[in-house]
């Protein structure tokens, strides 16, 4: 790590021209290629699969969208509103891949249509080009408001807008001007992580050429990449400036900084990417391109703080800097904490509690387009359904069997008390299908027991052969794969990260009181989100939290226990290693939180609301887990078990000397 760190910093000038370099080229490439991101979602044994797979096999397997339309005053199926209606219907007929456009249902007031669309091929292979034509042709309505539900609408929600990214670096940038005082420590961990940021999101877009990644990916990718991005070259940086001043000369400081702090970022990146490769677990390849895209950024990240961040140290060698502080503040917190620390395990654990406690009300699902960013055809047209038709108009279930329609009718009779549905209709290419439509909209608990209760009856009435699928089928089997999954995925991330942690520091309770309190950390973090947003919360977006969350919340682990590490190596007092550990550390790990929190609550208020809810979830995550767990609650457990907290099977004995690179 010394050696790699010295040689980009005698290089500077060839580090930096080749990150500049692949910058340009990865940009250019990206730009060049364009973007194939894919939100498709693989369950291939899944009932709701079934039914679209009997669908494409009796011919009726093509993207079917429900474009519906309204007049402003008039009615629409006479005079003037009915010319609209069918110019309308006649430009979307002639988009590409159009099979056929259908009338459909017109409301009780007589204002409102709706059109099916059908196409000669599934959303995912007629692509982007198909689903922003038919985008364009809803927006320009030409007198009627218009929208658009379905798959190939759903594919035209807008492109990621990473513009609040730059408002979340701005405060990061004045929290750290306030910090630390230096215009030095302003520019260089912002500089760092927008290159590797950059060149991450241009490698992003590449791959998904080749593999299935979604849209949202880049925003992801952007958040955690920005977020670890400064705090990976924050900790280099100020662990250089501690050793310069003291006196060390700028390569020593360089060469302290790496051995310590360069490590611990080698660390922390490794273990976030460790705990995001956990979603690979799951299964699925939605969550696959979710997790290479984030750990790209972070991996990208950590190498810019350890080639890029020296490189442009080189010209600020000379800097004059003011000898490191006492860490007074700290220091008497950390004194407090471990001379009782008793209650104040007990009142951090309350903080928790009461974060958490919205979690009981958790409940996994797809929130519906009426979600979706104002604006977009997605929620103009739920709204429009809704308004028109009820609640459950826009997410029908689709009954699907192979042969003979005797047992839809009987399945039809019994489905009409609790919900609307037509007569069973035959399929081109044989089978039947019955469309039953939900009273209640498609995120409401009577929704998804409605379709509990459909399966049970088709399975008893049509045989193995029936199978329901739809939107609310799809976004029901996709939260019940992921939560059949979720022992694998905690079982993975928590084991490797432990066993990392005891590698690093060579100690049994360390790590599996790191284990406990991020475990407790992911509960505050998912109650605070479910008590922001409200239910259903996405399914993915907990397992997204807990991997991202598990992998962020070790960069503070291993920085303040690092120095505890070192402290206690040097005299063998626990209690007094905690405080010297969080004095040394505790000022860069709350500036280090704060920068985080505030990139990462940027993106709160960007219009995907998933991505909202990660803002939100990982900034609560990030703030109480600096403040609370590293600061209060780890030095509180360290100092009650004492000694024991070094103990691993045939550890040596305490080496009282000092650290290579130790500035206390």
């Amino acid at each position: 790590m010394t050696t790699l760190v010295s040689w980009c910093s005698r290089r500077a000038g060839v580090v930096v021209v080749l990150w500049l370099v692949a910058l340009g080229g990865l940009g250019y490439a990206a730009l060049h290629t364009g973007a194939a991101f894919r939100d498709t979602i693989d369950l291939p044994a899944a009932d709701s699969t079934a039914a679209a797979n009997l669908l494409r096999g009796a011919g009726a397997g093509g993207a079917e969208e429900r474009v519906v339309a309204r007049t402003p005053d008039s009615p629409i199926d006479t005079g003037t509103g009915r010319a609209r209606l069918d110019d309308f219907a006649a430009r979307l007929a002639a988009l590409p891949h159009v099979v056929a456009v259908t009338p459909g249902a017109v409301s009780a007031d007589r204002r409102t249509a709706v059109l099916t669309v059908r196409f000669d091929a599934p959303a995912a292979d007629l692509g982007q080009g198909t689903a922003d034509a038919l985008a364009a042709v809803v927006r320009d309505a030409r007198g009627l408001s218009a929208g658009a539900a379905g798959e190939l609408a759903a594919m035209t929600a807008a492109a990621p807008d990473l513009g609040n990214a730059g408002i979340g670096l701005l405060a990061a940038a004045l929290v750290l001007l306030v910090t630390f005082g230096s215009l030095t420590c302003v520019l260089l961990p912002v500089l760092t992580a927008a290159v590797s940021v950059g060149c991450a999101l241009a490698v992003v877009t590449l791959l998904s050429h080749v593999m299935t990644v979604p849209k949202i990916s880049t925003e992801i990718a952007a958040l955690l990449g920005l977020g670890v991005g400064v705090d990976y070259a924050l900790f280099v940086l100020t662990r250089y400036r501690q050793g310069r001043g003291d006196g060390a000369p700028p390569a020593d400081a360089l060469a302290a900084a790496a051995a310590t702090s360069g490590r611990s970022v080698v660390f922390a990146g490794v273990t976030v990417c460790v705990s995001l490769a956990g979603l690979l677990t799951v299964g699925m390849p939605f969550l696959d391109g979710i997790a290479v895209a984030a750990a790209v950024s972070v991996l990208l990240t950590a190498l810019a703080a350890l080639t890029l961040l020296p490189a442009l140290l080189r010209p600020a060698a000379r800097m004059r800097v003011k000898p490191a502080g006492s860490g007074g503040r700290w220091a008497r917190l950390a004194r407090s904490v471990t001379a009782r620390p008793g209650p104040y395990t007990l009142a951090a654990l309350l903080v928790v509690a009461v974060l958490a406690l919205p979690m009981t009300g958790l409940r996994l699902g797809m929130p519906d387009a009426a979600q979706d960013p104002p604006g977009s055809i997605t929620r103009t047209g739920a709204e429009l359904l809704t308004d028109a038709f009820g609640p459950g108009a826009g997410a029908p279930l689709l009954v699907v069997v192979g042969t003979g329609d005797a047992s839809l009718g009987t399945l039809r009779e019994a489905v009409l008390a609790r919900a609307d549905a037509g007569p069973p209709v035959a399929l081109p290419g044989g089978g039947w299908l019955l469309t039953v439509v939900p009273r209640t909209a498609p995120g409401d608990p009577a929704t998804t027991e409605l379709l509990t209760w459909t399966r049970t009856m088709a399975t008893t009435i049509g045989g193995p052969d029936a199978h329901v699928g739809g939107l609310v089928a799809t976004q029901a089997d996709f939260s019940a794969a992921i939560t059949a999954r979720l022992p694998v995925f905690l079982a993975s991330v928590v084991g490797i990260s432990v066993l990392l942690l005891a590698w690093v520091f060579r100690s049994v309770l360390i790590p599996l009181t790191a284990a406990v309190m991020n475990l407790l950390t992911a509960a505050a973090t998912t109650g605070a989100v479910v008590c922001t947003f409200g239910a259903p919360i996405e399914p993915y977006l907990p397992v997204f939290l807990f991997a991202g969350l598990f992998g962020l919340s070790m960069d503070y682990e291993v920085f303040l226990i690092a120095r505890i590490q070192e402290a206690w190596r040097r005299h063998g007092d626990t209690r007094a290693a905690v405080v010297d550990g969080v004095a040394a550390t505790g000022r860069t790990i709350t500036a280090a939180a704060l920068i985080m929190a505030l990139v990462f609550v940027s993106f709160a208020f960007v219009d995907a609301r998933v991505v909202r809810e990660a803002g939100v979830g990982l900034t609560v995550a990030v703030l109480l887990d600096a403040i609370v767990v590293r600061c209060v609650l780890v030095p509180a457990v360290m100092a009650g078990f004492g000694a024991a907290n070094w103990w691993f099977p045939r550890r040596r004995c305490v080496a009282t000397r000092e650290l290579a690179g130790s500035v206390r």
